[in-house]
C-alpha cells in the first residue's frame, strides 16, 4: 500500500506526514535548508504536492515554472507588480531590484537587454531556471521548495546551481528552503543542510542531521 503524504501549518512550522508519521517539521521564520530525497518521481510528486497546497509555499521546479507563451518582461511584470501599488516610483525600484537580482545570478549586460522579450519556452532550461529563481528572489514565500533542480543536468551544472542557490539565504536569510530530489548517484550535496531525510523504496527513511 502507497504512502499518502500530507502537509499542514501549525503556528510558525510546516509539518509534512507519511500517512500518520511526521516526518519533517519546518520552522517558517529561523531560514535554513532541509532536504528529503526520494527513490521515484511518484513520491516526489506526492511529497511536493501535499505542500504546495499550502498557501505560505512557492514551488520551483526545474523548468522555472514560468508561463512559456508570455515574454520574460511579462512573466516578472506579472510576479513583481501583483497586489503593489502601480506608481512609478515603486515599479521603477521594482525594476532595479530585477536588474540587480539578474546580474548577481550571473547574466551579462547585454543577455539582460535582450531575454526580456523572449518566450521562456524558447529559452535553454538553466537560463528558464534562473529566472524562476531571480523571480522568487524578489517575492520570496514563506516556504521555497526546490523540485527536482538537480535532475538531468551533469555533476558540474548541478554543483554551479547548488552555488546559486546560496544567494537566495544571502537576501532571505529567515525564510527556509525544501530541496526535494529524486534519489541519483549525481546529488550534489546541499551546503549547511539542516535536516536531510532519504527515503527508500523498502523502508521508511534514513535521516542525517548536520
Amino acid at each position: 500500500m502507497n504512502a499518502h503524504w500530507h502537509a499542514e501549518r501549525q503556528r510558525r512550522d510546516v509539518v509534512l506526514r507519511e500517512d500518520d508519521t511526521t516526518r519533517l517539521t519546518l520552522p517558517l521564520d529561523q531560514g535554513g535548508r532541509y532536504r528529503i530525497i526520494a527513490p521515484d518521481t511518484a513520491v516526489v510528486h506526492d511529497i511536493v504536492n501535499a505542500v504546495e497546497r499550502l498557501a505560505v509555499t512557492s514551488v520551483l521546479p526545474a523548468q522555472g515554472g514560468l508561463l512559456g507563451a508570455k515574454t520574460v518582461a511579462a512573466n516578472f511584470a506579472l510576479a513583481l507588480h501583483y497586489g503593489s501599488d502601480a506608481r512609478d516610483d515603486l515599479i521603477a525600484e521594482w525594476e532595479d531590484a530585477l536588474h540587480v537580482a539578474l546580474r548577481l545570478a550571473g547574466l551579462s549586460e547585454e543577455r539582460i537587454a535582450r531575454i526580456g522579450r523572449e518566450l521562456p519556452m524558447n529559452l535553454p532550461r538553466n537560463e528558464r531556471w534562473l529566472l524562476g529563481f531571480v523571480r522568487c528572489l524578489l517575492r520570496p514565500p514563506e516556504l521555497l521548495v526546490l523540485d527536482r533542480i538537480f535532475s538531468g543536468l551533469t555533476r558540474r551544472e548541478a554543483e554551479a546551481l547548488a552555488v546559486l542557490e546560496l544567494l537566495y539565504h544571502d537576501y532571505h536569510p529567515f525564510r527556509p528552503v525544501l530541496f526535494v530530489d529524486l534519489d541519483t548517484h549525481e546529488l550534489p550535496a546541499v551546503t549547511d543542510c539542516r535536516q536531510e531525510i532519504r527515503l527508500t523504496e523498502h523502508s521508511t527513511e534514513v535521516a542525517c542531521l548536520s
